[in-house]
């Protein structure tokens, strides 16, 4: 492994096919610290179902291809799932968004970038962890803070899971949001806030290796 490489966190290599721009965000920073785990430990039962089901999808090419994701077969956690495309460092569109979180964001988000709600501190880090989990690829867990456009403050634990993209596409991401009980109300807002403050990370091995717990 190169100096980039061990600085980036990444696997033993970069893919040929990383693009440029993706490359250039893993040599800026390292992902985000966290936990290490070979399989959910956040969230309720839901995200350990989940992510079984993605374990059983097929993973010819290392991991399972978003045209096997068969929302029929997943519909149980939809209210409360998202698919993302790792457009490029700047822009993660919601290709999917459930319905329950639609009714907590106050608008169905489809289309819009991601990193347009994540809180400033977080916003450049994020995009690093969610490409980590496309492009490791790895599982990622992260319970962290969230402002909804009513007032309502509350954390959610997330789990996202990378899909490959069609052919000539960039990966997506999966993923199931779980929200907790509110900690407090305060004045509505325009658009949702995520990710203030981050209370637990855990990045989850599926056969790829995990980012340096001790980053």
């Amino acid at each position: 492994m190169t100096g980039e490489q061990a600085a980036t966190g990444l696997a033993d290599d970069i893919r040929e096919d990383t693009p440029e721009d993706v490359r250039r965000l893993m040599a800026e920073r390292a992902p985000s610290p966290g936990e290490r785990a070979t399989a959910p430990v956040l969230g309720t039962r839901a995200h350990t179902d989940l992510f079984q089901y993605w374990l059983s999808l097929p993973r010819q090419h290392g991991i399972p291809e978003a045209s096997d994701f068969n929302p029929m077969a997943a519909r149980q956690w939809l209210p409360e799932m998202a698919m993302f495309s790792l457009a490029s460092p700047e822009e993660i569109p919601h290709r999917l968004v459930g319905t329950g979180l639609a009714d907590r964001l106050g608008f169905d988000a489809t289309g819009t970038n991601l990193l347009d709600f994540v809180d400033p501190s977080y916003r450049r880090q994020c995009s690093r962890d969610m490409h980590e989990a496309g492009y490791r690829p790895c599982g990622w867990q992260v319970r962290y803070l969230t402002h909804y456009p009513s007032g309502r403050v509350a954390h959610v634990q997330s789990i996202y899971l990378p899909l490959r993209g069609p052919a000539g596409q960039r990966p997506r991401i999966l993923s199931l949001h779980t929200p907790e009980q509110p900690q407090r109300y305060q004045g509505p807002a325009e658009k949702p806030s995520f990710a203030s403050e981050i209370a637990r990370m855990v990045w989850i091995d599926v056969g790829f290796g995990a980012p340096d717990a001790s980053r």
